[in-house]
């Protein structure tokens, strides 16, 4: 964390701690402990950050979380917000009282990785109108599909920086133009590293497709054979980190996707 002390004064407080929220449900908290500020710029400060929207805020809180996290990963732009409450500093509670009036909201960071394709309109990468608010690098960054073995890989952008995250289900369906190109359904868990330091992701295993014939999809991707199309994704994926596991969705357009006998 990075903050600004416009004041002359310096300050050492033993334990700080402040809500986050989405949508004005809280989902987690931020704790920082022994913070020294000192006049001006305060950079690189550490913060432990607890992300439990099931326990704080019960079943509205749950559905948030997963709505956040769906639309973090599909590349949307999403904000947090950080707001005090009376135990952010306990020996003071009136001041996290009265601080509590003034969240601040920002911008939650991009995925890493390669800006994508400029986008053309409703998500499919079809170029026909998708929204502008998809941007920034996708989870899925392009795909490549075998025809003859009914099948196809994917390369996949972590959101996180330092653990990595499993993948334990998927059913997701290819899109051209609104039409279904084909299925995947799959449940063998594999993992998501950290993107490497140029921001590559992760080649999936090879995923089982059934394809949608004499779908305009289908007939896409065959007369796309030995190059490449844009095609759009829809799927409910299965996470896991840890012991903590959630079932997210994911839209995304304008996917690169080779296309192989």
């Amino acid at each position: 964390m990075n903050l600004t002390n416009p004041t002359n004064y310096t300050a050492n407080v033993p334990f700080v701690d402040i809500n986050i929220l989405a949508n004005n449900t809280l989902l987690g908290h931020a704790t920082v402990k022994d913070l020294y500020v000192g006049p001006g710029n305060n950079t690189n400060i550490p913060v432990t950050a607890i992300w439990d929207p099931a326990t704080l805020g019960g079943k509205k809180g749950a559905a948030v979380g997963r709505e956040f996290l769906s639309q973090y990963i599909s590349g949307w732009n999403t904000t947090l917000t950080l707001q005090t409450h009376n135990g952010t500093i306990p020996a003071l509670p009136a001041l996290g009282y009265a601080l509590s009036k003034f969240p601040v909201n920002f911008p939650t960071p991009r995925l890493g990785g390669s800006d994508p394709p400029p986008s053309d309109g409703d998500g499919d990468g079809d170029g026909d109108d998708d929204p502008p608010k998809k941007e920034g690098p996708h989870f899925i960054e392009d795909a490549t599909f075998h025809l003859i073995g009914s099948s196809a890989t994917f390369t996949l952008l972590s959101p996180l920086r330092t653990t990595t995250l499993y993948v334990t289900s998927i059913n997701a369906t290819a899109i051209y133009k609104h039409q279904p190109a084909g299925k995947i359904l799959y449940d063998v868990p594999f993992a998501v590293p950290p993107v490497d330091e140029w921001g590559n992701g992760i080649v999936t295993p090879r995923l089982p497709v059934d394809w949608s014939f004499g779908s305009v999809g289908y007939d896409a991707v065959k007369r796309a054979l030995g190059g490449s199309l844009k095609l759009g994704a829809e799927a409910v994926v299965g996470v896991r980190i840890g012991w903590w596991e959630q079932e997210i969705w994911f839209v995304g357009g304008g996917i690169g996707a080779r296309v192989r006998l």
